[in-house]
């Protein structure tokens, strides 16, 4: 399982731990690696308290594998390597993350929520309730299915090739050359 955003409580970081360890009580050998971390805001007190849940789940010390910052360029390896993706985020802008899993053939368990809700079709994802720990560890044990993710790895390539950036810029365009002409006006 992959989780990117490091651990902060908007990515759910806790709730994802606690999953995780339902998840290992029927697949000893699933790992847990947490990507991410850079930020400019103050998450020192979460992370402490993460790191307390960690040090009381009585996992083994190479279950949850915490890699920091990784550069851009390693990001589709790291995703290619993963069985899932598992970003149940309480709060997003538009969450790039996940369509970057699904352009590397990733499942995705993602939250029911906006802005996920809004550009990912029913049969896209394993949702889940991000504030219900046991929703979580649901959706990631479907999302390890073999029966049940390949679907979605499918549907997941689908909904990347729509949102790739020419697509994403080319409604913008006119904006762009209209504040250009009155700039040289």
């Amino acid at each position: 399982m992959l989780s990117v955003g490091g651990i902060e409580e908007r990515k759910n970081t806790h709730r994802i731990l606690q999953a995780f360890q339902g998840l290992r009580e029927s697949r000893a050998s699933a790992r847990l690696i947490i990507a991410g971390g850079s930020s400019l805001l103050d998450h020192s007190a979460y992370q402490a308290q993460f790191l307390e849940l960690l040090r009381a789940s009585r996992l083994p010390a190479d279950a949850v594998l915490r890699a920091g910052s990784v550069p851009d360029a390693d990001m589709p390896s790291l995703y290619r390597i993963a069985d899932a993706l598992v970003f149940p985020s309480l709060q997003e802008g538009f969450g790039l993350v996940v369509l970057e899993a699904m352009a590397c053939g990733l499942p995705v368990v993602t939250s029911r929520l906006p802005p996920f809700t809004e550009y990912l079709g029913e049969d896209a994802v394993f949702w889940c309730d991000p504030c219900d720990v046991a929703s979580i560890a649901t959706a990631m044990q479907r999302a390890l299915d073999p029966r049940r993710r390949w679907p979605k790895i499918i549907r997941g390539l689908d909904i990347a090739r729509r949102h790739d950036w020419i697509k994403a810029a080319k409604p913008h365009l006119p904006d762009y050359l209209s504040l250009v002409e009155h700039a040289y006006a």
